[in-house]
């Protein structure tokens, strides 16, 4: 087909090109960027500090606050350096990527007004039923449901918008990379997407907007029933603030999407973006919480714990460098438990033989699998390709959070030691995270790699670079070893000062977590949204990539090419269906909902059955690495003949 990308950078023509302007401009967005930083980052780290604002209300506005951060990161700051240094051009990917994180915020916060709304509604039409109603689990289910929405949306709008040819002007007359402002530069017929454009963003605004319209109203109906005048003027307070926000934002959103591009004005559009991208994500923090007496107190007391932990510490270094005898116990000692003992998967004896028999042959299997694979990937120049360069990272992932559990277990039915130092338990745990973060986005970035071969053949060896490979791989280690700092730093900041038995046959966190006396209820959030980003991130890749595959395929007019790709996708699928079902089973759930006992099962999948599997399913299935094999031992029969 044509290439749609003709144009390689687009050219955003900002605010405005008076040159006397874009100093002033520059300090006005910058305050505007520095205000909304502060006001949301310091919103979620004062909800997530205080125990008091731990209610279904404050979740939601944490979370509007992370959404109204992101989006105006994606924008803010590169208007900012067009101001400063007068670059406005930016590269089609940059563009695309810009876009798709604008659209993806945007939408989720779409929803959490909705659910904002529907939170009020439930709080002053069922007070009572309030707590039954809202609880952990739901407001989670709720709050990943808008995320997945928005970027499911920004998905279908950036895909739809950049498969546009752009063969003509890439002057962008906006500020940044937004739908119209791109769509009337296409030289493609643009009837279809413009649609799409009105269709899906009318749904999500019209729905969002039913469910607040029919929440406020009964929460009016429930309002003109009261008798209390304080309890009126507190319901007519908080709806409105809110319907201020609402007003303003779908206001904005309805006069810039909900038109034909005809009817644009882009010097209109762009006066209106400044609103929702830079003006709404200021201000919310402001409209929702900072004039409620509950946040005031929250941040008075958080001051003034803060003034306290100076004192104290002023006053630890002036007595260690007066006396070196004499010392201020500022706190206690938060490692009270100096080691944990493993249940393990059961204590009955007779079981203990078999059971290790089982897991040394699947620890043996795992090794001999994974790392031969690795070594075969090596010695093999047929195998030198993007596919198996990840599969041969996987390998080493799979072996690697595998070793860092089966020895232990093993040893535990061995000989009966189920005792881990504390140490060696946060170490475990670290490097079995990690590990297992690693895979999550590697098997994203296989599943882009097959789009890649299946959909775009021609441009594969351009497209999956040994640059682009590295990149990818090394990006999906740091991301995990970020991830594992960042949760076991986390959990073993708790207090342990009870129980040390962990139910479990390894240090994992849900189980670790049971055991804290400390106030647990901030780390379990951390944990879920923390999995919750990583999981459906890393899946939105995968099923947008088998989206695209499974359309190209029913496409495929060759018998040979379609059971081929089949096969593939069949194998890929398998394995992530595994994985990602134990890890959500496993993670995104309140540790109130846990059966240790089921958690131990499915922790044996991800934990020994996958890694021994990975190898089967992948590659031995596959005649490039049967090949390969075979060739091996050709090469060792021969040398060892040669040596006889």
């Amino acid at each position: 087909m044509k290439n749609s990308t003709e144009v390689t950078e687009f050219i955003l023509l900002g605010l405005t090109n008076d040159p006397d302007l874009h100093v002033p401009l520059f300090v006005v967005f910058t305050l505007i960027y520095l205000i909304t930083l502060i006001g949301n980052l310091g919103m979620i780290m004062l909800i997530l500090l205080d125990s008091r604002l731990r209610t279904p209300m404050y979740f939601f506005l944490s979370n509007l606050s992370l959404v109204d951060f992101g989006y105006s990161s994606a924008i803010t700051p590169k208007v900012m350096a067009g101001f400063l240094t007068g670059d406005k051009g930016i590269s089609y990917n940059a563009c695309a990527a810009q876009m798709f994180l604008f659209v993806a915020f945007a939408t989720a916060e779409n929803f959490l007004l909705a659910l904002m709304a529907y939170d009020r509604y439930a709080a002053v039409c069922k007070p009572l039923h309030y707590t039954a109603t809202m609880t952990t689990s739901m407001c989670a289910r709720l709050a990943i449901g808008s995320y997945v929405c928005g970027f499911l949306n920004a998905s279908i709008h950036t895909g739809d918008t950049f498969t546009l040819s752009f063969c003509e002007s890439n002057l962008v007359h906006h500020f940044f990379c937004d739908i119209p402002a791109l769509m009337v530069l296409s030289c493609s017929d643009r009837h279809v997407s413009e649609l799409v454009v009105v269709y899906v963003v009318g749904f999500n605004i019209f729905f969002a907007l039913l469910v607040i319209l029919t929440s406020y109203t009964f929460i009016f109906i429930s309002i003109l029933k009261m008798h209390s005048s304080a309890g009126y003027q507190k319901a007519l307070s908080t709806c409105a603030s809110h319907l201020t926000a609402v007003s303003i934002f779908y206001g904005t959103a309805i006069f810039m999407y909900l038109q034909p591009s005809s009817s644009h004005s882009m010097d209109t559009d762009k006066m209106a973006s400044v609103f929702y991208t830079m003006i709404i994500p200021m201000l919310n923090p402001m409209v929702y919480s900072l004039r409620n007496k509950e946040v005031k107190r929250a941040f008075m007391k958080v001051v003034l714990e803060a003034k306290l932990s100076l004192g104290l510490l002023f006053l630890t270094l002036y007595n260690e460098k007066t006396s070196h005898d004499s010392q201020i116990p500022l706190m206690g000692n938060r490692t009270e438990v100096a080691e944990f003992i493993l249940l393990g998967l059961t204590n009955a004896p007779e079981l203990q033989v078999p059971l290790f028999i089982m897991f040394t042959l699947i620890y043996l299997i795992n090794v001999a699998g994974n790392l031969g694979m690795i070594v075969l990937i090596l010695l093999d120049s047929r195998l030198h390709t993007p596919m198996y360069f990840f599969l041969s990272n996987l390998s080493l992932v799979d072996f690697g959070y595998s070793s860092a559990i089966t020895p232990k277990v093993m040893a535990g039915f061995l000989i009966g030691d189920k005792v881990i130092s504390y140490n060696a338990c946060a170490a475990q745990m670290f490097f079995f995270v990690a590990f297992a973060t690693v895979e999550n986005f590697l098997l994203a970035s296989m599943a882009y790699d097959r789009f890649a071969a299946v959909c775009k053949p021609l441009h594969y060896t351009a497209t999956m670079t040994a640059g682009v490979c590295a990149r990818l791989a090394i990006g999906s280690y740091v991301c995990g070893f970020l991830n594992a700092a960042f949760h076991v730093g986390d959990i073993f900041s708790l207090f342990f000062c009870k129980s040390n038995i962990v139910h479990h046959f390894f240090c994992d966190v849900p189980a670790v977590m049971a055991l804290s006396c400390s106030d647990k209820h901030i780390s379990e959030v951390l944990l879920v949204f923390m999995s919750s980003f990583n999981i459906f991130f890393a899946l939105l890749i995968i099923l947008i990539s088998y989206l695209f595959i499974f359309i190209t395929i029913l496409k495929m007019h060759s018998t040979q090419g379609h059971q081929k790709a089949l096969s593939t996708c069949a194998s890929h699928l398998t394995t992530v269906s595994i994985f990602y079902g134990t890890v959500i089973f496993m993670y995104l759930q309140p540790s109130s909902s846990h059966s240790m006992d089921t958690d131990k099962i499915a922790s044996v999948f991800y934990s020994m059955v996958i890694p021994m599997l990975n190898p089967m399913v992948y590659s031995l299935r596959n005649k490039e690495v049967k090949s390969a094999f075979k060739k091996i031992c050709e090469k060792a029969s021969f040398s060892i003949g040669l040596g006889f």
